[in-house]
């Protein structure tokens, strides 16, 4: 498994479903399903990530922001 470089100040634009649901604190299945309805799913071959930019905003408006 690989590990991020904590020195790095970027920020990941994307994720894989287990990092975005450590993210937002949601288990994988929930995750995928909240990231579908946002729209922040991204598919290439069998990859599947999630586009945080997205969620965030889809986060937002849940939230009444």
């Amino acid at each position: 498994m690989k590990t991020l470089n904590k020195n790095n100040n970027t920020e990941q634009k994307s994720g894989t479903l287990e990092q975005a649901g450590m993210r937002y604190g949601f288990g994988r299945n929930t995750m995928r399903r909240i990231a579908e309805e946002a729209g922040a799913i991204i598919k290439i071959g069998k990859c599947v990530r999630v586009n945080f930019t997205v969620m965030d905003k889809y986060i937002d408006t849940l939230s009444g922001e």
